[in-house]
């Protein structure tokens, strides 16, 4: 039996047991994001509906309702943090406690987990550019590409798609180094921004490649959420699995020390 598929038997023996939390908590996440997703779209209907030059309308509504959306959500950010405390304690224990999600809202620590968040958001914003980089300049290029009506056909959707994809895999490949970010600050709740790094960084060296090759073992999952209620599943498993996998690394990390 590979690595993997014991680390996914761990998890789905934990999950066996916690079911009904795990999706609990997992809506507790969601929440949030999708009320700001509804006050977003209320600001964007408000402005359109006051506002009859459609120009300035658009204009306030990236001026106005994005900024709310990104701030709301950098706000809410510490349930996920709070959400992968939860899971992995539970790989310690096998009992999910569905308080561990609240977590960081107490004081204290929802300034430490706000910290961690926008630093990983500030570590990512550039490979993120430069990743997805293709993908938006082919967007451009084909926009105004009029002869043979290439935007919008079969051709363009088909690049459209491979780029996209391989802007996602290398996005993740890269990402890859802060898998034990999370679990890190779980573990040591007092340590500053720099030190979770630190560790994280000691942890993943020679194991980003196990990290990365479980994150893909799941794709076939992942294209269930298409059909979104197996995301109720799925998420909580892959969750799970994860910090199996951030627990044992974790373990090893500590016995070569």
């Amino acid at each position: 039996m590979s690595a993997e598929a014991i680390i996914k038997q761990q998890a789905r023996s934990i999950l066996k047991e916690n079911f009904v939390k795990a999706i609990i908590a997992l809506l507790i996440v969601i929440l949030p994001f999708v009320i700001i997703d509804g006050t977003t779209t209320a600001i964007s209907f408000s402005v359109m509906s006051l506002v009859p030059d459609t120009t300035l309308a658009n204009i306030l509504i990236y001026s106005i309702g994005y900024p709310v959306e990104i701030i709301m959500g950098v706000l809410f950010s510490p349930v996920i943090n709070g959400y992968v405390r939860a899971f992995y304690r539970a790989a310690y224990s096998n009992t999910i406690e569905l308080r561990d999600v609240f977590y960081h809202f107490s004081r204290g620590n929802y300034g430490r987990a706000l910290r961690l968040n926008l630093s990983i958001a500030v570590r990512m914003i550039l490979p993120i550019l430069i990743f997805y980089a293709p993908l938006i300049i082919y967007e451009i290029v084909s926009v105004n590409i009029t002869a043979g009506d290439f935007y919008g056909s079969i051709w363009y959707h088909n690049f459209y798609f491979i780029l996209s994809v391989l802007s996602t895999i290398a996005t993740v490949l890269y990402s890859v180094r802060y898998f034990t970010v999370y679990t890190v600050s779980a573990d040591n709740p007092q340590f500053s921004t720099k030190q979770v790094f630190a560790y994280n960084k000691y942890i993943m060296q020679y194991r980003t490649a196990n990290a990365a090759k479980l994150i893909f073992s799941f794709t076939p999952w992942l294209l269930l959420c298409l059909l979104v209620l197996p995301m109720l599943y799925v998420i909580p498993y892959m969750t799970q699995s994860l910090c199996v996998s951030a627990k044992w690394m974790t373990k090893a990390s500590l016995e070569v020390n």
